[in-house]
């Protein structure tokens, strides 16, 4: 799969693959199987997502899924 290959920690540096940008209302997932971000859901008028979404690709948390991760900067990001 695309993001297999990639290890979350290299020489220090953590590597995060963002699905959801700052400040956007749709909430995308990461779809292995066919290789796109697609949109999980929405969220109600007047919210967004505060930072970007992510998660650490090779780690798996408790459900089997990636390990989510939230990215703190002032500017945002885009998938992938």
């Amino acid at each position: 799969m695309l993001f297999d290959n990639i290890q979350p920690l290299n020489n220090g540096i953590l590597n995060v693959i963002v699905e959801t940008p700052k400040h956007s209302q749709a909430k995308f997932a990461w779809d292995p199987e066919l290789q796109v971000f697609r949109v999980k859901k929405t969220l109600p008028m007047g919210m967004v997502f505060p930072f970007d979404f992510g998660f650490l690709p090779g780690t798996k948390g408790g459900d089997g899924d990636p390990l989510d991760v939230l990215v703190i900067m002032e500017q945002a990001c885009f998938p992938g």
